[in-house]
């Protein structure tokens, strides 16, 4: 069974889940690593990996497939294992991300204050440009219409 890991075709999920939750440069450390996900002790192992999927992991011979992604939020886990992961379509993968990803932004005036689903809707609602709230929110500044901003 051993042999070049890099050659395999699951090699790139593997390599994947794993910079994501420990290599702090990757560009999705921050949703994963830095937020406490991690990666059973198991599947530190690439060929451990292979093993489960090949053998115990339900519909895992479809992550040989385009179009399908290894996900452990849909039983809300923090840890990628083969009891906290199942095989679903990229397309509800990342409708998933999307979802955990969008913020409520909280808008402070002197009159109150009120929430907004996502960061699109208060910029819609206010007229406000996507960037400028961002930077706003960066900050912690007030933009000219007197409005400061939070994310909830």
């Amino acid at each position: 069974m051993e042999g070049n890991k890099k050659k395999h075709p699951l090699y790139y999920t593997w390599n994947g889940i794993m910079y994501r939750c420990y290599k702090k440069y990757h560009s999705h450390y921050k949703y994963y690593g830095a937020k406490g996900v991690t990666v059973d002790e198991r599947w530190h192992d690439f060929w451990n990996f292979v093993c489960d999927v090949d053998n115990h992991l339900l519909n895992g011979h479809l992550l040989y497939m385009k179009g399908y992604d290894l996900d452990k939020d849909l039983k809300g886990e923090n840890t990628y294992s083969l009891n906290t992961c199942t095989v679903i379509r990229s397309s509800e993968n990342q409708k998933i991300s999307r979802e955990k990803q969008k913020k409520s932004i909280l808008v402070i005036n002197e009159n109150g204050s009120v929430k907004f689903e996502s960061l699109a809707e208060t910029c819609k609602q206010l007229g406000i440009n996507r960037s400028t709230v961002i930077s706003c929110i960066r900050r912690g500044s007030q933009h000219k219409s007197g409005y400061r901003f939070k994310y909830c």
